[in-house]
This record gives C-alpha cells, sequence and structure tokens, in this order.
C-alpha cells in the first residue's frame, strides 16, 4: 500500500441531516469515484503507455508506471484505490492488467 494520508472525513465535513442523507450522499460520491477509477484502468488495459511523458519523445508503458515498474510513484495511488473497488462478492478487488510498450 502506498503512503496516501488518511483523513476522518466525518470531522472535515459539516453535515445538516440524518445519519443515512449523510450515508446516502457518501455513496452517491464513493460510486462517482469507482466508475471514474475503472473508466481509467479501462483506458490503461487498452493502450500501451504514454508518449511524451519523459519529454524525449519515448513512450513510457503502464508496466513501468504501475506498482512495481521503475517510475511507480506516478500511479502506486491509483492501483491501490483500484485495488479497493470490489469486483465481486468475496471482496476481492479489481486486478488491473499490466501492458508493457
Amino acid at each position: 500500500m502506498s503512503e496516501t494520508p488518511r483523513t476522518d472525513a466525518l470531522s472535515e465535513i459539516e453535515w445538516k441531516g440524518t445519519g443515512r442523507e449523510f450515508a446516502q450522499k457518501l455513496e452517491r460520491e464513493l460510486s462517482i469515484a469507482r466508475k471514474g477509477l475503472v473508466a481509467v484502468a479501462d483506458l490503461i488495459d487498452q493502450s500501451e503507455g504514454v508518449y511524451g511523458l519523459h519529454l524525449n519523445g519515448d513512450g513510457a508503458p503502464w508496466a513501468d508506471l504501475r506498482t512495481g515498474g521503475g517510475f511507480e510513484e506516478w500511479l502506486v495511488d491509483f492501483d491501490d484505490a483500484l485495488a479497493a473497488i470490489p469486483s465481486n462478492a468475496s471482496g476481492e478487488g479489481r486486478q488491473p492488467a499490466r501492458k508493457g510498450l
């Protein structure tokens, strides 16, 4: 896991409403975030990498930018968030595909 700082969301949010309304609001926000993560993961799965990232014209394959790669600091938090998304009833996280350039 990355060293992403964690915060207590409840202490940072002023809420005027019921606990149920607050939970529904958080669920909607979480659903939007999950869809965004999956959309980016799908884009990564269907492409080979990023060109121009190192400003030298070479391609940077996703495998280099993902967890375990030489430049993993770019996307390690993304991979952690993606792994936290349940992919089935057993609660296993969605495992990102690894593609080279």
